[in-house]
């Protein structure tokens, strides 16, 4: 199982998070003390948003500390930060997509292995395409290029 190269979470998305989700959110809640009181449910809703924010963030960050990213070796790809795999010979085809702005890689599992993926990533419902968001992973371009090539190789 040689792995590569490992693609990490980029810093960007992760600070993006913490500071315009959590924190500007937490300080507008608070900006207004005498507003509090007879804006409460504003307040907690902004609070409940901008610990939500400030958790994911923190998350990512532990993530990207602890090591894990978007990497492929001899048996498939890794497709999540949980570790979780599609196998080479369950790959129909891996596109790129650029929906409204939003660039990603898809792969696309054959119909037929779709339970088996279900039951791997331990989901309810089947997916039929997992994404690979370039906002997330540092060297995005380098990523599908060398992705493709890997998978050029391995389909025949």
């Amino acid at each position: 199982m040689e792995q590569l190269r490992m693609y990490k979470l980029s810093l960007y998305p992760i600070f993006a998070l913490m500071f315009t989700g959590g924190i500007m959110f937490f300080s507008f809640c608070f900006m207004g003390l005498k507003d509090i009181l007879s804006n409460i449910f504003y307040s907690i809703v902004g609070l409940f948003f901008s610990l939500l924010f400030l958790g994911y963030s923190i998350y990512l960050l532990r993530k990207r500390r602890q090591g894990k990213g978007i990497y492929w070796d001899n048996e498939g790809i890794v497709i999540d930060l949980r570790g979780n795999k599609v196998y080479w010979e369950e790959i129909e085809s891996i596109q790129y997509s650029n929906v409204r702005g939003m660039r990603s890689t898809v792969i696309y599992p054959h119909y037929t292995y779709h339970e088996k993926v279900r039951i791997r990533r331990k989901k309810w419902m089947p997916t039929p395409a997992h994404s690979i968001d370039w906002f997330y992973i540092e060297k995005p371009k380098e990523f599908h290029r060398d992705l493709m090539k890997t998978w050029e190789e391995k389909r025949h």
